[in-house]
């Protein structure tokens, strides 16, 4: 299997003015570079301080079209630039498209809803690809595996509250190549040839994609010159101050302390640690108020003595292989 590395952005006209039209586009990484590219836009769609982030993570029009041949460009779902935008934003979009077709793609999709609105949109994508020469692809915003996946998916969010807009109209689930040119069939919006090519499109989609390697490395900020010897000089500290030292059960500490280190060691988590032990420190020293625990670290006893937990995690029988 080839990595694909790629994201879905919400995309703003503008910065200046606080508005929520987050229109949809699709981004992938071409190669490495592409790959850092990438990230570096997630990384700025999440800034608060600038108006990037609202209510969302966004990037701005001239964000997108600003991106280099490293990135290739899909046009996503009915909620893109192009169903959605206002003149100023899609004229700025289209000219990019036009500009870039040797790394764009006009999405078509299978949704067969009562308005029609997809099967319209597809054909006017259709006669957009052959004035402006940007090829087709088929894109499915699969969101499940089936309909028991997507039922299940239904409830959780509707308990938490989630909505999307005309979102039962869609067609979500997985599906096998015949499945997806049935859909297609009964949408007929689209000559067959026309789909069959868009379909295959995906394929051209991913060989553009050059194999590269990932540093699968770990990479937490290194804090300390001798990190275990620092780890193990935390722990012995945490072990005079906690006063386990002093219970009659000492030993059993002595030993999950010794079974903790060598996960720690083989998982390579011991300059993760120290970095969270120095989070809770300094929110402790600047009075931020930090709770008792969260989650499967309770069950280490080390995050306790090293001050990340307040849950004793023998004395409450707490299991440390859940982590």
């Amino acid at each position: 299997m080839k990595y694909i590395h790629g994201a879905e952005f919400y995309v703003t006209e503008t910065l200046g003015e606080k508005i929520r039209d987050n229109y949809h586009c699709c981004l992938y990484a071409k190669n490495y570079e592409g790959v850092l590219e990438l990230n570096q836009l997630s990384s700025t769609s999440f800034n608060r301080r600038d108006g990037h982030f609202y209510y969302v993570p966004r990037i701005t029009i001239d964000e997108l079209v600003s991106t280099s041949d490293n990135i290739i460009v899909s046009t996503a779902c009915l909620g893109g630039i192009l169903p959605k935008g206002n003149a100023a934003v899609r004229e700025k979009f289209m000219t990019f498209l036009e500009e870039n077709k040797h790394r764009c793609f006009l999405e078509i999709q299978h949704h067969n809803d009562i308005s029609g609105d997809q099967g319209g949109y597809n054909k006017w994508l259709y006669g957009l690809s052959k004035r402006i020469g940007v090829p087709l692809i088929a894109g499915t915003d699969t969101h499940a595996l089936n309909t028991s996946h997507l039922e299940g998916r239904r409830i959780l969010q509707k308990a938490k509250n989630v909505n999307f807009a005309d979102e039962e109209s869609w067609d979500l689930t997985f599906k096998t190549y015949d499945e997806l040119v049935q859909t297609y069939k009964t949408q007929n919006a689209l000559p067959l040839e026309v789909v069959l090519e868009a379909i295959e499109n995906t394929n051209k989609l991913a060989d553009m994609v050059e194999e590269f390697s990932l540093d699968e490395s770990y990479k937490y900020p290194h804090l300390w010159e001798d990190s275990e010897k620092t780890f193990l000089a935390k722990i012995e500290e945490g072990i005079k101050r906690r006063g386990v030292d002093k219970y009659p059960n000492y030993q059993e500490y002595k030993d999950r302390i010794e079974s903790e280190l060598k996960a720690y060691r083989h998982n390579g988590a011991i300059d993760f640690m120290l970095l969270m032990e120095d989070i809770i420190k300094w929110c402790t020293e600047n009075e931020i108020y930090v709770g008792y625990g969260r989650g499967s670290v309770n069950g280490s006893v080390i995050a306790y003595l090293l001050g990340i937990t307040e849950m004793d995690s023998i004395k409450h029988k707490l299991n440390f292989e859940r982590q």
